[in-house]
């Protein structure tokens, strides 16, 4: 025969209440937190599942902020572009003004005033700095002022890099340019070959005498050759013609604005070129948009002292400011690419959070439905074990005495 207690019996009592009043407590909790695994005690693999999701969840939303954050920086670098390619118009505006044969000195010196107030907008661009103090267009040097002037003569100081920020795991992306590639790195005459007066090879006068004036031409095929064509007038109405410094033709019949074609590229002549007289088409070179606008400039302001100079030079500015714009389009192409590829990266980046907040729902939330019904049922019990306990503690043999 087993024998109980006084003391078991208010023993049992107490641990049925605190446990039933425990088990309140943590569905209380529970229901309150809206999560089933409050610490990890309560489901352990589910614990440390949610743990990792949960630092997956951490690394997407930190790209999703430098997503956010390089967007930024591209979109103000557009609107930057955007305001040089609208100054360049303007000055090809006032260049189509200047070509104006009517036009007297005084009014090109307008033009003249006109150009260099934009001269100084696009380099107050070019210097252009973030909120932090960065300059946009420094390349890895972004603490260093990019472009100076001395005299008019711009050079640049930052270098060639491109200041990157990751937007995924394996990519980063682009979020500058460098001054070099987007101010200077710019082709001159037709983007293949540029025609001048003159050449480089000490042929024929010093400087040309006529008024022979050479087109910017034009491509016949798909590239050109790359070599050097020197046109040297040796009589009226006949050239002799130089690869690279070599006659390759002489005494070739010249006819005013008729096609000369020179390694997959043709150019004309109008005018009256004296003997003497030398012309080159070479290959394309690199040209700074402010090496552009000083050529201008110094065009304006000589005026109209010899027509023949001011109207090859007006030609090849001409060129020089179309391919300007071009290489703007081109480079503001390029950050809408980059543009284009975040928006696609937030959009993935956005939906990965919401799989992330689910899996980590599935693991830690808690059904209210259940829940509530448990804390219920738990309520119940623990007001059966309180009533319980104080039935049995009121029970004495004294009350049958």
């Amino acid at each position: 025969m087993m024998r109980i207690s006084t003391q078991q019996v208010f023993d049992n009592g107490v641990f049925n209440m605190l446990r039933n009043q425990y088990d309140a407590y943590r569905l209380q909790n529970q229901l309150s937190t809206g999560r089933r695994v409050v610490t990890p005690a309560d489901d352990p693999v589910a614990a440390a599942q949610a743990l990792v999701v949960e630092q997956k969840k951490s690394v997407n939303q930190q790209f999703l902020d430098n997503q956010g954050n390089a967007a930024g920086q591209l979109k103000e670098l557009d609107v930057l572009m955007n305001s040089v390619s609208g100054i360049l118009m303007a000055v090809k505006d006032r260049w189509v003004e200047a070509g104006n044969g009517s036009y007297s000195d005084h009014e090109l010196e307008d033009i003249s005033m006109d150009v260099r107030g934009k001269f100084a907008e696009i380099f107050g661009i070019a210097n252009n700095s973030d909120a932090t103090g960065f300059y946009r267009f420094a390349g890895y040097k972004a603490a260093t002022r990019p472009f100076v002037s001395v005299n008019n003569v711009v050079s640049y100081r930052g270098d060639s890099g491109e200041r990157l920020l990751q937007v995924e795991t394996a990519r980063f992306i682009p979020v500058s340019f460098s001054g070099h590639e987007f101010f200077e790195a710019i082709p001159t005459g037709n983007g293949y070959f540029v025609a001048n007066p003159g050449n480089s090879y000490g042929l024929g006068s010093p400087s040309n005498t006529g008024t022979g004036v050479i087109s910017n031409g034009s491509m016949l095929s798909s590239a050109f050759d790359g070599n050097t064509y020197s046109i040297e007038f040796t009589a009226p109405g006949q050239y002799d013609l130089y690869v690279n410094g070599t006659l390759t033709s002489s005494a070739n019949p010249y006819v005013a604005g008729t096609s000369i074609p020179l390694g997959g590229a043709e150019v004309s002549i109008d005018g009256t070129p004296a003997v003497g007289d030398t012309f080159e088409v070479s290959p394309s070179r690199e040209e700074s948009i402010f090496v552009t606008l000083n050529k201008f400039l110094s065009l304006l302001a000589s005026g109209h002292a010899s027509e023949t100079e001011f109207r090859n030079g007006m030609l090849r500015v001409g060129a020089s400011l179309d391919q300007a714009l071009q290489h703007i389009l081109d480079n503001r192409a390029v950050v809408g690419a980059r543009l284009s590829e975040l928006d696609d990266l937030t959009d993935l980046g956005k939906d990965m959070r919401v799989e992330y907040e689910t899996q980590i729902s599935d693991l830690v939330d808690l059904d209210y439905n259940k829940y509530i019904s448990d804390l219920s049922k738990n309520q119940l019990q623990l007001q059966a074990s309180q009533q319980a306990f104080v039935r049995v503690t009121n029970l004495s043999l004294f009350n049958y005495i």
